[in-house]
């Protein structure tokens, strides 16, 4: 039986292996892509980090499948970007200063966990760790 979003496979090899996305969103490849698509026009601001009008536009280039991917702007809303911000992977609302612009700025920015060097002992915390060292991983590459 196949999971709908999480698949229960605590392997280190495929979450540190950048696979964190695959894991976060199960079977859903659009969703994984449109994640990385996020993921990676974020990270070509310094601040990792967009601003609320460039994410809606980031939307609707994704609804027009203008990125190569075409996912619809309702679900990048309730299923992409909700499940990141819930998770504490994106923050938002984070005050930023717009060195153009010569103002302060609210952004949706990507976030690095804090997690130790060393990973728990075992169970679910050790498991979380793995996917906090993975995302971190991914947003570091």
């Amino acid at each position: 039986m196949k999971g709908r979003s999480i698949k229960l496979q605590w392997d280190e090899k495929v979450i540190n292996g950048g696979d964190v996305l695959t894991f976060l969103f199960g079977d859903r490849k659009q969703t994984v892509n449109a994640a990385k698509l996020l993921i990676s026009r974020m990270k070509e601001n310094r601040h990792m980090a967009m601003t609320k009008r460039e994410l809606r536009f980031f939307a609707k280039e994704l609804e027009r499948g203008k990125e190569g991917v075409k996912y619809s702007y309702h679900n990048f809303y309730t299923k992409l970007l909700r499940k990141l911000l819930e998770m504490g992977f994106v923050e938002r609302d984070v005050l930023i200063w717009d060195e153009q612009r010569k103002k302060t700025m609210a952004v949706y920015q990507l976030k690095l966990q804090a997690i130790p060097e060393r990973p728990p002992q075992g169970g679910f915390v050790k498991h979380a760790w793995q996917i906090a060292k993975g995302w971190n991983e991914l947003l570091k590459e």
